[in-house]
């Protein structure tokens, strides 16, 4: 397998996944959503705790003819409903208050912002609710409502149609979908749980498990393409158990392992057993006591917004117009055409708002909990519904009081905010684009970076976790990006390891795993598995790189409060790339020196005595008060 790095024009530009991919999208789907009755999840607090009221926010569009609006919720379990102020038997109603008319230059037109306060609830409620704006001078009424997924289509828009839907419109017909929008029914839950100390202290390595090892001394397969299955397993994960508890890791994230047409297993076919090609149940159990044995805990990857179109459930759906399960998706033009995952007819979307489907959907995560998994990485969490992931949240810590949950949602920062209590951490996008713009494509200024950090790191409450990664399954690895540098990924590595959040890292790039073509062909088509070649085992290993995230592991763990205290910049030079934080309490503050420049660098430390705790390089070294180091090197110091 070729490791050679990229020549040439042959590294595309980052492509994060889905509506938010470039400023045209993003601008298309922000006005598509102010233009209606927005909510967008705004609540205060963001994680209601017993006694504590729950105030709502809400933004009506210049095109929402409306003098009042009403919240309708309720504390049982039941769907509120209501209309034009009065609610329905079990529903309770709040006025909300008019508070301001704002000009929003985005839309050339005024907004209205209003809000309306829920009263305190006991522990353990969950608080349904739905938002209705209406008029007492007409039969104008309006629900608060999102996308709730497409189908393929031409950009038109079905089901809610809302003002919004120019913009809908638009989007549609670039990504070739129909929307749909439909009415929301929102939730949060009144509790006191608390993240996981263990999956803040961890070191979470990813692996794809048909890609990282075949076990029993056998080789990876040589499909045609990298589509094709290579032959990895549970069992030569467990066999490398040791190798992957060398690094420093506190957590295994597992790819899906439920059975499935496709090398990735995000389409699966069932949620109850382990796809034959991967190992068995009893090989699983061998992995998760291997590694609890070492003090690792396993989190399953799992896809609660869509599965197979072979999924036995769908297939009922499909053959049976009365069949129960019809209701668990959204059939646009039954049974042609229902909402699927960007509209591929191969992953139909579930409706998990539906009360038998969002069962459904959490049952078998409390089956994997008993089995002694540890918690899940929730594949494309903004499909959906906020309502569902609080009850999953809910129930999966009633199951495992210490289990986590880790959403993959690519959004916005208020958008991710919202997921506070929902998860208990979401990964973080936003951080991974700064993170290559700076260090694989030399894009951002020292400044801008150190911006960044300082406002991206103050954004969350202390409730979320935002666990860090350099590249991914969906995108070119850092490595490709960087044409082979070694050193930018060092220096990259340092930085994620030295941020207040857990630090992932992909299979095999620890070890130099690269890739032969770039994710995105020469004809514009997206190639994701390009970046899920075979991990590289034995003498194919760049030993020296794989030293360094052991030593980079070890520093870690031991000093990861560190990177939760104060944190401040103290120098930074924009002509020659470099940039320093001195982060901790006073008395056991770390220097963490950047060098992002082709030039060696001498650098003035702060006054006090430092010494040279790690560097991504033997050329550091510190004489009296200079720090010497090399081109794109880096190093950590201590103070005092």
């Amino acid at each position: 397998m070729s490791q050679e790095p990229p020549t040439g024009d042959n590294v595309s530009s980052d492509f994060i996944f889905g509506t938010m991919a470039t400023d045209a999208r993003r601008l298309g789907y922000l006005r598509a959503e102010l233009a209606g009755v927005s909510h967008r999840h705004r609540i205060e607090p963001l994680d209601p705790e017993p006694g504590q009221p729950v105030t709502l926010s809400v933004t009506l569009g210049p095109a929402v003819a409306a003098d009042r609006l009403t919240i309708y919720y309720t504390t049982d379990g039941a769907a509120p409903g209501g209309r034009r102020g009065a609610p329905d038997p079990g529903t309770f109603a709040v006025a909300c208050e008019r508070l301001a008319s704002v000009w929003d230059t985005l839309l050339w037109a005024y907004t209205e912002e209003w809000q309306g306060t829920i009263p305190p609830q006991p522990i353990g409620t969950t608080v349904r609710y739905r938002i209705e704006a209406w008029s007492t001078c007409d039969e104008c009424s309006a629900m608060a409502s999102e996308i709730v997924g497409s189908t393929a289509g031409d950009g038109t828009v079905l089901g809610d149609v809302g003002p919004g839907d120019t913009n809908l419109r638009e989007l549609g017909r670039e990504f070739s979908l129909t929307f749909v929008r439909g009415a929301r029914t929102f939730a949060y839950r009144v509790d006191e749980e608390r993240t996981p100390a263990w999956l803040r202290d961890a070191i979470i390595y990813h692996v794809f498990v048909d890609r990282f090892a075949p076990g029993g001394g056998r080789s990876f397969a040589t499909p045609a393409t990298p589509m094709g299955f290579y032959g990895g397993t549970l069992a030569g994960v467990t066999e490398q158990i040791d190798y992957i508890a060398a690094l420093g890791v506190g957590a295994i994230w597992l790819s899906p392992i439920f059975p499935s047409p496709s090398h990735h297993g995000y389409d699966a076919t069932d949620y109850f057993s382990v796809e034959p090609r991967l190992g068995t149940g009893a090989e699983l159990r061998a992995l998760l006591a291997a590694a609890h044995a070492r003090g690792i805990r396993v989190l399953l990857d799992y896809t609660a917004n869509h599965f197979s179109s072979s999924h036995p459930v769908f297939q009922s759906a499909l053959r049976d117009p009365a069949s129960p399960y019809r209701d668990w998706f959204t059939f646009t033009s039954y049974p042609d055409t229902y909402v699927s995952f960007f509209g591929v007819a191969d992953l139909p979307q579930i409706n998990s708002d539906h009360p038998a489907a969002r069962r459904f959907m959490i049952e078998p995560a409390l089956y994997w909990l008993q089995q002694g998994v540890d918690g899940f990485r929730l594949d494309y969490t903004i499909g959906p519904s906020h309502a569902f992931w609080t009850d999953f949240r809910a129930a999966t810590r009633a199951a495992r009081a210490d289990s986590a949950t880790m959403g993959e949602a690519v959004d916005t920062a208020e958008i991710l905010r919202s997921y506070t209590g929902r998860f208990d951490g979401c990964l973080d996008f936003l951080l991974l684009q700064a993170l290559r713009l700076f260090f694989a494509f030399g894009e951002l200024r020292p400044s801008q970076f150190a911006t960044f950090l300082q406002r991206h790191l103050s954004a969350f409450p202390p409730g979320l976790l935002m666990p860090s990664f350099l590249d991914n399954h969906d995108m070119n690895r850092f490595l490709w990006v960087s044409r082979g540098d070694v050193r930018r990924l060092k220096l990259a590595a340092l930085c994620q390891y030295t941020l207040p959040h857990p630090p992932i890292v992909y299979y095999g790039t620890e070890a130099g795993l690269s890739q032969e073509r770039d994710v995105r062909h020469p004809d514009g088509s997206g190639h994701p598995e390009e970046s899920r070649l075979p991990m590289l085992w034995g003498e194919a290993q760049n030993d020296d790189l794989l030293a360094f995230y052991r030593r980079l592991g070890a520093l870690r763990r031991e000093t990861a409060q560190v990177w939760r205290g104060p944190r401040r910049t103290i120098f930074l030079d924009d002509a020659r790339g470099h940039l320093g934080h001195l982060c901790g309490e006073p008395g056991a503050e770390h220097l963490v020196a950047i060098n992002n420049g082709p030039a060696d660098a001498r650098i003035a430390l702060p006054d006090g005595r430092c010494s040279l705790a790690f560097a991504t390089t033997a050329d550091a070294a510190v004489s009296g008060a200079t720090l010497s180091l090399p081109a794109y090197g880096g190093a950590v110091l201590r103070q005092g």
